[in-house]
């Protein structure tokens, strides 16, 4: 029987991980086991807007919708990778949906970090249905993907972030490159301590969660759909 030294075995592990990093990135291993830290998981309520509309609880005796319950509040957890996270949601059914058709979900499970401007089910539903041949057809698989694309920034730009980057530069905007090569913009709201979103055009978006601490990043949901140019 041939014996492998701890050095060759740790050298083997070494060659292996750099493989699979370059294959596929390294998946988020920042999950945090409440049972020996108790009381150091924190997290956020994520909404609950436009699922609320498509699930109510029924006041008869028969079910008169699809679920006859009131539903219950979703959590964004501290110590999750956003993949996760947007998983747990109702309200981004259909955006993960469209995530995972484009291959990009893979990508908000990695260590990143990475920040998300996801998009709710209502206006994503809305704007879907105006794309001729509908948005998520195989022939518009180059607009649904450079539309997510939009809604996804390298690096963790956490609302603290955001603030320090506006103070230091002295303004009240910042751009933020996206996957698709476009700029975010970033702007404050006034003096509420909240953030509005403006594409090139100069639409402007409103926010539903004004960022939620990620294992991987920052995760923000939108109150609408905000369109790259072209």
């Amino acid at each position: 029987m041939t014996r492998v030294s701890g050095r060759t075995r740790r050298a083997s592990a070494l060659v292996c991980c750099a493989a699979a990093l370059a294959l596929t990135g390294c998946e988020s291993s920042k999950r945090q086991d409440p049972f020996p830290h108790p009381n150091s998981v924190a997290a956020v309520q994520m909404p609950a807007v436009s699922s609320s509309h498509m699930y109510h609880a029924s006041t008869k005796t028969e079910t008169s919708s699809p679920v006859a319950y009131s539903e219950p509040p979703t959590l964004s957890f501290d110590d999750r990778p956003l993949a996760e996270n947007i998983s747990a949601s109702l309200e981004l059914a259909d955006y993960r949906q469209a995530l995972r058709q484009t291959g990009l979900f893979p990508l908000l499970g990695r260590n990143g970090p990475y920040t998300v401007f996801a998009q709710p089910n209502e206006p994503f539903e809305r704007y879907a249905a105006q794309v001729p041949g509908g948005l998520m057809s195989p022939q518009n698989a180059a607009v649904l993907k450079k539309l997510l694309a939009f809604t996804v920034v390298r690096g963790n730009w956490s609302p603290k972030a955001l603030d320090k980057a506006m103070t230091r530069r002295k303004t009240d905007r910042l751009a933020l490159k996206t996957l698709s090569g476009e700029s975010l913009i970033v702007q404050r709201d006034g003096s509420k301590g909240q953030f509005v979103l403006s594409n090139m055009t100069g639409r402007v978006v409103k926010l539903w969660l004004n960022g939620a601490p990620q294992s991987n990043g920052t995760l923000y949901i939108t109150q609408d759909i905000l369109l790259p140019r072209g």
